[in-house]
């Protein structure tokens, strides 16, 4: 009876926090090639973090350890970005100020690489989001070899292509923008 409360423990966490997940393309493709794993990834790196309205969630500076997906309610991310690398002197960064609401993700960058928040976050409602914690999801995907081998292509192109970009904490991949 312990092993079906588990298995169905397990399946309701799946069920739950799937959904909001693979609509990152990278969490898509895994999927498909390891819907097993993934199942593991809801259950043990994926964390309900909740915020009531207006709190700030993360702030410009502080070291940051996992994604967000919002699931429900709205907030709003800002900060100022450096100027583009071959910009002459003097040139003055942008402001950016996006909304964000359910479904949007942020932050993916703590996954790949040592990360902290170039802006802030802050709710404009009561928000749930859920948190992928880098190191639980290291864990996991390290377990299997070929799993580990697909997240290290990613994370090497995610890089190059943040390394490229002014970096914030929303990337292009996301469907912030």
């Amino acid at each position: 009876a312990r092993r079906n409360a588990m298995t169905l423990l397990t399946e309701i966490m799946e069920e739950m926090s799937a959904p909001p997940l693979i609509e990152h393309p990278f969490f898509r493709s895994f999927r498909h090639k390891h819907p097993k794993l993934l199942n593991q990834l809801c259950c043990e790196a994926l964390v309900p973090v909740f915020h009531s309205a207006p709190e700030v969630v993360f702030t410009v500076g502080e070291s940051c350890s996992m994604m967000y997906v919002i699931i429900n309610g709205q907030a709003q991310y800002a900060a100022q970005l450096p100027p583009p690398r071959d910009s002459p002197a003097g040139t003055p960064g942008t402001q950016v100020r996006k909304m964000l609401q359910s479904g949007q993700w942020l932050s993916e960058a703590a996954l790949w690489t040592g990360w902290v928040h170039r802006g802030e976050l802050r709710t404009l409602c009561d928000c749930l989001f859920f948190g992928l914690e880098a190191g639980r999801f290291a864990r996991v995907i390290s377990s299997q070899k070929s799993a580990h081998a697909f997240a290290a292509s990613y994370a090497r192109k995610f890089v190059e292509g943040l390394n490229r970009s002014i970096q914030s904490d929303i990337t292009e991949a996301g469907p912030v923008d």
